[in-house]
């Protein structure tokens, strides 16, 4: 079919060059004329032989046959030039010439400021001061920090908190003066008492190095303070309540649950493995403070917590555990009880917390196993549609309810 269209086409373009050169014959010569034909009957002929010509399959086994690159064979190749072993090496190699070692550079010394007017000396650093980052790289990850045993303290009002708490601050730094001017007194005393270093530094660096969207202008580096310090530094004295935080993930439900502890106060803290970091910057901005007022025991397993108690009453403790989960305390039954009718309490009491996500673990049940008769879960009675409180909100109603108990038992 297509030969045919072709050739119709062919045989047009014959008659319409016929009558182009038939009208202009006076003005051509007959030689083109011919020419012309001839061309168009030498395409016609050769489609014709074309169209006879049959398509004939290919296998692609055949092609690669057919088409097989010829391999130069291994007699063929030459054989790789070997360095001549036997050359006279009695030649004397060039001297090789000594490169000077490119002597370091020296960094200027940072000029020391003395402010006579809030009485302070600190060091002015540059954008990207290789000692800012050099300092705060080994606060920011938990691994050094916990090493170092140091902390780090965003905020005027949370490194006040801080150095009233007796905490001893390494280094400082600020962006705005104003900022620096409101805790002047007690940054003088740190720096003539603890030698305390400060360092003004660009606000981007802060900005860069703040945990918080708007930096404070104040960033602080403390010492981690030790459980034994904190208990000899307790102003009041604490009522025999442990607390043992289990699964708290969420840094700022821990800072509150710290915060509440010590308002109560309680005598310590217990942080489980498994829970966040409680000396982490949001459990630090969520406890307000709390963590410089009473002794604090972090990353503690279920095995090491038998340790924490103290040994004159560890016969005779109570273990409460904090649960609202009706299928975990219908199978205890007789060993559950409302918060307000919490009377049964021992010489040292042990309340067991739990996150919101993943509750009480097994291991705390096992615990609580352990003390018998004088373990208990306790919950608090919720309108119908609620299944439960913040973990923190539901810690102040029983630690508040267990005070009450304990002040009107030592009364009476």
């Amino acid at each position: 079919m297509f030969y045919n269209v072709v050739k119709r086409a062919i045989q047009t373009h014959i008659k319409n060059v016929n009558k182009y050169h038939i009208v202009r014959l006076s003005s051509s010569s007959p030689s083109g004329v011919k020419d012309d034909i001839k061309d168009a009957l030498d395409i016609e002929a050769n489609l014709f032989e074309n169209s006879v010509l049959q398509h004939q399959p290919v296998s692609t086994r055949e092609a690669l046959r057919k088409h097989k690159p010829t391999l130069i064979s291994k007699q063929k190749r030459e054989p790789n030039k070997k360095k001549d072993v036997t050359a006279d090496t009695t030649a004397t190699p060039a001297p090789v010439k000594k490169i000077d070692p490119v002597p370091p550079v020296k960094r200027a010394p940072t000029p020391l400021i003395k402010d006579s007017e809030l009485n302070l000396e600190f060091l002015r650093l540059t954008l990207q001061d290789p000692l800012m980052s050099t300092l705060l790289t080994e606060v920011r990850s938990r691994k050094r920090r916990d090493k170092n045993k140091q902390i780090i303290i965003e905020g005027r009002r949370l490194i006040q908190e801080a150095l009233q708490s007796g905490l001893k601050m390494i280094s400082l730094f600020f962006s705005q003066k104003d900022q620096l001017a409101m805790l002047r007194e007690q940054v003088a005393q740190a720096q003539q008492e603890q030698n305390t270093k400060i360092y003004k530094v660009p606000q981007h660096d802060l900005k860069t190095w703040s945990s918080l969207v708007t930096p404070p202008g104040l960033l602080a580096i403390f010492e981690r303070p030790s459980p034994q310090g904190l208990q000899q530094r307790q102003d009041t004295e604490p009522l025999p309540i442990t607390v043992v935080c289990d699964n708290i993930r969420e840094p700022n439900n821990l800072g509150s649950i710290i915060r509440t502890c010590a308002a109560v106060p309680c005598s310590q803290v217990v942080v489980t493995h498994g829970c966040c970091d409680p000396w982490e910057s949001k459990a630090l901005r969520g406890g307000c403070g709390g963590q410089f007022r009473l002794p604090i025991h972090d990353d503690v397993t279920w095995e090491q917590l038998p340790l924490h108690i103290p040994p004159e009453v560890a016969d005779t403790c109570h273990v409460f555990i904090a649960e609202n989960n009706p299928s975990k305390t219908a199978t205890r039954a007789g060993r559950t009880v409302d918060y307000a009718e919490l009377d049964q309490t021992g010489a040292h009491n042990i309340l067991i917390i739990g996150g919101e996500s993943h509750g009480v673990s097994d291991d705390a049940y096992s615990f609580m196993n352990l003390v018998g008769d004088r373990g208990k879960c306790v919950y608090i009675p919720l309108a119908a549609g609620i299944d439960s409180l913040n973990v923190a909100s539901a810690l102040t109603l029983i630690l508040f309810e267990l005070r009450k108990k304990l002040i009107n038992k030592t009364n009476n």
